[in-house]
């Protein structure tokens, strides 16, 4: 202490008494029984140093009583590691040896010692509403079920308003559904996500395509379609306009994919590259390139591809939107009676996402996902379509490709029927959408819907439809090399064991230095 100095020099011919030590130690309580002590020993030197001194009255660390079960905190007050002698418990400290259950409370594995990966929250979203579902919910039954069904009803067209039709949908929450039918009772569904007419294209995006890109970023498979019949809002909903607060899903998923990536930072480096192509009379057409007619193909690693597809590497999303710009305006579009631009075949946005961390040079992280942005045709009927001639043919195509697809969700979804077959190749939609359906991938289904009485039929059909497709079950996994995943499974488990090691380690020394033998 500061102060030791002039009362040390104080002492230079007596031996100095406990009164005068106990002034020089005026404030510290605790330093007068240790000066007693200290004059009781034999062959004190005189005088007393001021060395000496500070050793008499050198504040000693906590004595906390083994009372009880020990806490880590008294633990590490007792054994800190730059005082090792009053660490030391014995009779001459006036504490009790820990026992071994105190022992063993403090020997539990750590934060270290568990493989869990830490999951990365999803953000906000941008309005919240009590009769909506949270992007976080949706995401969490993603998750967990690795499909997700949304219902998107659209307001009145001015042809269903301009009919005098009346309503027929009844919102039941912020999950169900009621078709109300003239002499009949009224249909109740419940699916994941309903999203009522006033629902914003930014709340859609939260709920279907945020949640999605959230896993793709992660190394999955991704896969979202919107499914309807025509003239429901499909392509309202996953192109809208070209900028303004009415983008759709795909120029929303474009823009939040290339915010993520720059959130990122340094730690990782992604590439994207983007694709499109359309399903037209049962042919496969690129949209970007030539406009060449293409076959699918399958692989043991890629699963099933579009062989020949022109693909951009993408550093904006301006880019991304260049592609699919340039493909909409190639895509087959004709005029029904229900729709002024109604879609004459599916069409597909892909995007290809690459990402491994920045310090890796051997492709050790990498992972490789692919995201499907389907907006399919809508299902039809010619009396009322007016449809003839070429548009009938094309009408009578696309049936028959979702009539397939409505085949393959009932296969999937037929518990009864046990292990059957799984028709896939009878179209190319169902064939494209292979592993989207019951294979490696996360889907989100948003089924469009109107609420016109007029067309209370094809509602009906719809909402059964997409409460079948919620049945499917998915097996979504990370898309890496086989070698690197079992080198990040090596990886992960040397670090678990280290950290078990070391904790042993320090357990043993905790027991040799109170119970030697």
């Amino acid at each position: 202490p500061r102060w030791a100095t002039p009362r040390a020099e104080a002492f230079e011919a007596d031996r100095p008494t406990l009164k005068e030590l106990g002034t020089a130690a005026e404030g510290l309580p605790w330093a007068a029984p240790r000066l007693e002590k200290a004059l009781e020993l034999p062959g004190l030197p005189m005088p007393i140093v001021v060395e000496e001194l500070g050793d008499l009255v050198e504040e000693p660390a906590p004595e906390p009583q083994w009372a009880g079960r020990a806490t880590q905190a008294d633990f590490c007050t007792l054994h800190g590691p730059g005082d090792p002698e009053e660490a030391t418990p014995g009779p001459q400290r006036g504490r009790q040896r820990p026992s071994l259950a105190d022992l063993r409370t403090l020997n539990v594995p750590g934060a270290d010692e568990v493989c869990v990966q830490s999951a990365r929250g999803l953000g906000p979203d941008a309005h919240s509403d009590s009769h909506l579902r949270s992007g976080a919910s949706c995401l969490e039954i993603l998750v967990r079920n690795t499909v997700l069904v949304a219902v998107r009803i659209r307001p009145f067209s001015l042809r269903e308003t301009s009919q005098g039709s009346g309503g027929c949908v009844r919102f039941e929450g912020p999950t169900g559904i009621a078709l109300q039918r003239e002499e009949e009772k009224d249909a109740l569904f419940s699916f994941d996500c309903v999203m009522r007419q006033d629902v914003s294209q930014r709340d859609a995006f939260d709920r279907t395509g945020r949640p999605l890109l959230h896993k793709v970023l992660e190394g999955y498979n991704g896969c979202l379609f919107a499914y309807g019949q025509t003239g429901s809002g499909k392509t309202w909903t996953m192109q809208g306009e070209t900028s303004g607060p009415n983008r759709g899903i795909i120029p929303l998923m474009c823009q939040e994919l290339f915010q993520e990536i720059g959130a990122s930072g340094s730690t990782k480096k992604f590439s994207v590259s983007c694709g499109a192509l359309e399903i037209y009379n049962e042919r496969v057409k690129d949209l970007f390139g030539d406009g060449a007619d293409l076959q699918l193909r399958e692989d043991p690693g890629r699963g099933v591809y579009v062989e020949g597809l022109t693909e951009s590497l993408a550093a904006s999303s301006e880019d991304v939107l260049g592609v699919i710009e340039k493909g909409q305006a190639r895509r087959a579009v004709g005029k029904t009676n229900m729709n002024e631009h109604s879609s004459r075949s599916h069409a597909v946005v892909s995007l290809t996402i690459t990402s491994n961390d920045t310090c890796d040079t051997i492709g050790e992280t990498q992972t490789v996902s692919k995201l499907n942005l389907i907006d399919l045709a809508g299902s039809e009927r010619q009396k009322s379509t007016g449809a003839f001639g070429d548009r009938l043919k094309e009408g009578a195509q696309i049936n028959k490709s979702l009539s397939a697809l409505g085949n393959v969700i009932n296969a999937l979804t037929d518990v009864k029927g046990g292990r059957r077959h799984v028709p896939y190749r009878d179209s190319k939609l169902t064939r494209l959408l292979q592993d989207s359906l019951g294979g490696n991938s996360y889907t989100v289904m948003i089924c469009n819907c109107s609420p016109a009485r007029v067309n209370v039929e094809e509602t009906l059909s719809s909402l059964r439809f997409a409460e079948r497709a919620k049945k499917i079950e998915n097996k979504a996994r990370v898309n890496r090399d086989p070698a690197s995943e079992k080198f990040m499974e090596l990886a992960e488990e040397n670090k678990v064991l280290r950290a078990k090691v070391a904790r042993l380690e320090a357990h043993i020394c905790r027991l040799e230095e109170h119970y030697e033998a």
